[in-house]
């Protein structure tokens, strides 16, 4: 079975404001998640728009946290991206990739080879009905300097559409999940903060397939 995820990459610095779990350097973004899963991936987008470079804190609570983040800019990045797995073969996103960039996806429909980030290099190849996606290319780029063998999974291109609408439905549910979420912290955020996730993921907009 071939899945596409979205996730975010982990923030380092610690979180003094809400609870969060210790995880992988990649979070899933689920579709129902927990209160704390929540947290855990609010922190991931809401924490570098408070961590200085010396990684102190510029905010002093959770609503001033929040605060900063809707003051921020909306084109900011959001680290992270699509995991392609299938069977034993997981693919994270590379560096310098943004999980607001998930719907570059779309042009991959098209015949598009996206941009996946590097270090480590995965790499889009389309092959007519077949979309391959590799695991790490590292210098070699296409064609016959990739070899056969080297992780990759072979996506049927007729199924992305129901993948992406996938990824959409798992970044809804986390959109309507943090609404309580930043309720419980103050009440008159929780809207803006939903908006702002919204706009900077592009959740709602429909995908046009």
């Amino acid at each position: 079975m071939i899945t596409l995820t979205p996730v975010l990459e982990w923030w380092a610095a610690d979180c003094p404001f809400w609870p969060i779990e210790q995880t992988d350097f990649y979070l899933t973004v689920p579709r129902k998640p927990t209160s704390l899963q929540v947290g855990t991936l609010a922190w991931a987008l809401i924490g570098r728009s408070v961590t200085a470079d010396d990684l102190s804190l510029t905010a002093t609570d959770a609503a001033q946290a929040i605060e900063r983040y809707l003051t921020g800019d909306d084109d900011d990045y959001a680290p992270g991206g699509l995991r392609v797995a299938a069977d034993d073969v997981v693919i994270e996103p590379g560096c310098c990739i943004g999980l607001d960039e998930w719907r570059e996806w779309l042009r991959v429909i098209g015949g598009v080879a996206i941009d996946l980030g590097h270090d480590p290099d995965p790499k889009i190849e389309h092959r007519g009905p077949v979309v391959r996606v590799w695991k790490d290319v590292g210098q070699a780029r296409s064609g016959p300097d990739l070899d056969p063998g080297n992780p990759h999974i072979d996506i049927p291109r007729h199924t992305l559409p129901d993948l992406l609408g996938a990824v959409q439905q798992d970044l809804d549910g986390f959109l309507t999940a943090l609404r309580p979420w930043a309720q419980a912290i103050r009440a008159d955020l929780a809207d803006p903060l939903a908006a702002a996730l919204d706009r900077r993921l592009q959740i709602t907009e429909p995908l046009g397939i």
